[in-house]
């Protein structure tokens, strides 16, 4: 006959897999550790698989704003010796930016035999005998729920992400009919600076003679970007290449460049994103976003939404001429 669960233990577990938010799920756990197994000094440091590090999301003991610092590879972590072992009585002593942290003893959580995160106990277990059980049941569902609750923190946010690109293509959406150029290209540079994290940019349209030259300025000169040319095959000034092309074009770092040159001094372009401004009837000019936020790749999913957002202002910038055709007609 199996004998119940204490009711404790039922509620401590009940209490985790109601959790639906991160912290929540960190407060009940070292909520039920105090109470169940008279564990109260611990940090739990979650596993990615994708880069194959440990990085600290929650700790009683350590500082909170230094949690997103404390990062370590799988096989470089200090408390992954431990996993097999039994709680040291003297600890591991390590020093994080400047503080003292000892390390009695740590425990693997897995699913599935994956990785998921390592429990550190910054005190030693004094009655782990009698609290075994109790323990080894609360990280077993405690590993489940933090499964369960990353993955519907990620959906969420994919969700909120979504929401605001849609919210951004629909404020360019409102502005298609718009009679006047000038907001629009404004709100465009705006988006765009947002999207790419780029700290100036400007918009070059083709003029009545067509040559492309500036009509938003945001910080780039457009001699800097004169002084920017494509060296393979033969040497091209980087605006009329691009202006030509109807791709996306981004180089993250032009001093590196196999395909780009920059001879202004004067000026500083460590990288940029272009973005073609054109219809399926004529191009119109180009969209440039400069020194984009080195810390903060561009996935394809923002790409796509600043091409349709720069599609959009096409239609514009082309329903704005044909407006001004119009009017000049007899």
């Amino acid at each position: 006959m199996i004998s119940p669960l204490p009711a404790e233990l039922v509620q401590a577990i009940l209490a985790i897999h109601l959790a639906m938010e991160m912290e929540e799920l960190y407060e009940a756990l070292a909520k039920y550790m105090e109470e169940l197994c008279d564990i109260s000094l611990f940090s739990c440091f979650l596993f990615n698989n994708n880069n194959n590090c440990y990085s600290l999301a929650y700790s009683n003991v350590i500082e909170s704003s230094i949690w997103d610092e404390i990062i370590f590879k799988k096989d470089q972590a200090p408390f992954v010796e431990l996993f097999d072992h039994e709680p040291l009585l003297t600890p591991i002593p390590l020093t994080w930016f400047g503080n003292g942290y000892d390390i009695h003893w740590a425990k693997e959580l897995t699913i599935d035999h994956e990785t998921a995160a390592a429990i550190v106990f910054h005190e030693y277990p004094e009655n782990l005998e009698e609290n075994a059980i109790s323990l080894r049941f609360l990280l077993s569902h405690f590993t489940d729920a933090i499964v369960r609750t990353t993955i519907f923190c990620e959906m969420r946010s994919s969700k909120e992400e979504q929401a605001s690109r849609l919210d951004l293509i629909n404020e360019m959406g409102e502005m298609v009919g718009n009679k006047t150029l000038e907001p629009v290209l404004a709100t465009l540079m705006r988006i765009a600076l947002k999207i790419t994290r780029a700290e100036v940019g400007s918009i070059l349209l083709y003029n009545d003679a067509g040559e492309l030259k500036t009509s938003i300025e945001w910080g780039l000169r457009e001699a800097a970007l004169k002084a920017l040319s494509f060296t393979s095959p033969e040497p091209t000034p980087y605006i009329e290449k691009i202006g030509l092309s109807k791709e996306i074009f981004i180089e993250t770092d032009i001093s590196h460049s196999q395909q780009l040159s920059f001879s202004d001094s004067g000026h500083s372009i460590i990288s940029i994103a272009s973005f073609p401004l054109y219809t399926p009837h004529a191009s119109y000019g180009i969209l440039n976003a400069v020194n984009l936020d080195p810390d903060s790749e561009m996935e394809e999913q923002d790409l796509e939404t600043l091409n349709t957002i720069a599609k959009l202002a096409a239609t514009t910038i082309e329903n704005h001429r044909l407006r001004k055709m119009l009017d000049k007609q007899p």
